[in-house]
């Protein structure tokens, strides 16, 4: 006698009924909780597939991605602009949420790992041939040993399943265990992930500037009465290296400059300041931290576990060919329960490196070694040395970091 059951497969569209069948699917999918609330991953999910079923998988690649679906320029870079690289986990993972409670669904979409180009699965139905003989008079003692051995079967059966249920707790666990270093080896989504985790708006908190004769650096700090303050250099690098940033995960964020900034709108979510001597509010939120700002009219990065230990630039050289110090922050404020992240050097050139550090996955990966893997899951200082010569400065390089 043959048995008919269903099991799923890897499947190619290959008639225009197939690849219908794909898209009504894939409008169910984007129709999801897991999607409908956004407009990025819906519309990367419908880019691969559409691109698959019109027979051009091979053109679906990084850089082609970025350009198409997020309107990069054609030279941009990948290294530094991970949005295709994030979109598609995300899109991973809310496809796996999705199919987890429809695996009964005809169609399932997938994405794998090596690659931007879905996998499509059938349910197909099989066949098995199964002999089936009728059935021989038994006695009663026959009756009660095949009742025996069918209990005997059953227990078996039952331990069976207990060991393959424990094997596959297992086997989850070190998926999840797999899964869980691959994201920490993300750290520049891993840095930035309490900002871009949340529903409200970024602000981007740069402190502000005014010309002055009198000051070495050629400025001086911006206060309340300036409506629109300058930006420095190395305030405006930053400011543009953390929107880029935010822009590429999808992040959305908003800009007011530190000297009109109110209490008020700290409170309404995330906040980055940038800058630390034009920015009091930098000041004031690391002030009881490890490593904070000495107050002014001295400029100095102090730490409270080790007072002997002070940063501070050399003035004994002149401003452009000594190096500069800054302090690289992130923490979950306890008054206003948002994320903070503090960019912010003694002067420009710390803060354009502390943006630097902000922003590269490589240098950010530096603090497994420092605080070990889980530090993305923690709040951390980090303070930083760069050299400057010339007014150029070199890569930032780790003094000292903490989980605070």
């Amino acid at each position: 006698m043959s048995t008919v059951g269903l099991e799923r497969i890897l499947w190619t569209p290959v008639t225009e009924a197939d690849r219908e069948e794909v898209r009504a699917s894939l409008q169910k999918v984007l129709s999801s909780p897991q999607f409908s609330s956004s407009k990025r991953y819906p519309a990367l999910l419908k880019y691969l597939v559409e691109k698959t079923l019109e027979g051009q998988a091979d053109q679906l690649k990084e850089r082609t991605i970025g350009v198409e679906v997020f309107g990069r320029p054609a030279d941009y870079d990948t290294n530094t602009d991970t949005a295709v690289r994030y979109s598609a986990g995300e899109v991973r993972k809310r496809l796996a949420l999705y199919y987890h409670a429809r695996e009964a669904d005809p169609i399932h979409i997938g994405l794998s790992t090596r690659s931007y180009v879905p996998e499509f699965q059938r349910l197909e139905a099989t066949e098995s041939g199964v002999a089936q003989a009728s059935p021989a008079p038994v006695d009663d003692r026959a009756f009660a040993g095949l009742i025996a051995e069918l209990r005997s079967a059953e227990k078996w059966k039952r331990t069976a399943l207990a060991s393959i249920s424990l094997l596959c707790l297992l086997i989850l666990g070190a998926g999840f265990l797999w899964v869980r270093g691959v994201l920490h080896r993300d750290a520049l989504a891993g840095f930035w992930r309490p900002v871009l985790e949340t529903k409200q708006p970024a602000l981007i908190c740069p402190g502000g500037v005014v010309f002055s004769a009198v000051s070495p650096s050629g400025t001086k700090v911006a206060d309340q009465s300036i409506p629109d303050p300058f930006l420095s250099f190395g305030s405006t690098l930053a400011v543009g290296r953390v929107a880029v940033v935010l822009n590429g995960h999808a992040g959305q964020y908003r800009i007011e400059s530190a000297a009109t900034t109110t209490l008020a709108q700290i409170s309404e979510g995330p906040v980055i300041f940038i800058g630390a001597y034009n920015n009091q509010w930098a000041q004031r939120f690391l002030m009881p931290l490890r490593f904070h700002f000495q107050a002014k009219p001295d400029q100095a990065i102090l730490d409270n576990a080790n007072p002997g230990r002070i940063w501070r630039r050399d003035p004994s050289k002149p401003f452009d060919q000594k190096p500069d110090y800054a302090i690289v922050a992130r923490f979950r404020e306890a008054s206003t329960a948002n994320t903070i992240v503090v960019i912010a050097g003694l002067q420009r050139f710390g803060t354009d490196a502390a943006s630097q550090f902000a922003v590269n996955p490589g240098l950010l990966a530096q603090l497994d070694r420092r605080l070990g893997p889980d530090w993305i899951h923690k709040n951390i200082e980090v303070v930083l040395k760069v050299d400057v010569v010339d007014g150029r400065i070199g890569a930032p390089q780790i003094e000292d970091a903490a989980i605070i």
